[in-house]
């Protein structure tokens, strides 16, 4: 393990300065690998369970993701690592157990006034239901969507900024959007008419 300055020199690009000193807590507290990854489709980050006794713990974080948006993506693997220690390979991977912790990280981070207001209000809503993904939240997403340094490509846009029945790529697919039903919209690839629902604020490539 590091020491505790370079430790929190390393995560000082990816985590908000409020939040390095209770990051480096909780990396210390368990033998944990943490990796920032080149964007995943659909992932924010990713647990994975030590095997054995001298084997890390090893968390990975979308290393594109503002610094709001990976602490509460470690945070949310935290949760997992914390449920394996606590409860056991068994237990459901968004389970009660699940719930608990992550609810009780996150309430400690917003405690420590870490988050401005428009994203403590967000994670309070979320925290009600506590949804298996943040990205299923569509309110938390479009807040956390404010904070991002990195410019939207052109041909880059939400589901929901999209007009009817535009088509869009995802995923190297080709799709229509169709209509809303509840939170999501229904959208058809067009290789085989398949049915797909896509979060209001999935981001997709607009065909022209």
């Amino acid at each position: 393990m590091k020491k505790r300055y370079d430790l929190r020199t390393s995560l000082m690009p990816f985590i908000p300065e409020k939040a390095l000193d209770e990051v480096v807590i909780l990396l210390q507290k368990y033998p944990i690998h943490l990796g920032w990854m080149a964007p995943r489709k659909g992932v924010f980050g990713d647990y994975r369970a030590a095997q054995k006794i001298d084997e890390f713990h090893k968390i990975t974080v979308n290393g594109d993701l503002n610094n709001y948006a990976f602490l509460i993506t470690f945070l949310h693997e935290y949760a997992h690592l914390l449920v394996f220690v606590n409860d056991g390979p068994r237990a459901r991977a968004h389970g009660n157990e699940w719930k608990t912790y992550f609810r009780r990280l996150l309430q400690r981070f917003i405690h420590l006034e870490i988050f401005p207001d428009d994203i403590r209000l967000a994670l309070q809503h979320y925290m009600t239901k506590m949804p298996a993904s943040t990205a299923s939240d569509s309110q938390l997403m479009r807040v956390l969507e404010r904070y991002n340094l990195r410019k939207r490509p052109e041909n880059e846009m939400t589901i929901e900024q999209l007009p009817p029945r535009a088509r869009f790529k995802y995923n190297g697919s080709l799709f229509e959007k169709g209509e809303r039903l509840r939170k999501n919209f229904i959208c058809t690839r067009l290789s085989d008419g398949a049915k797909f629902r896509f979060n209001p604020v999935a981001k997709v490539v607009v065909s022209f």
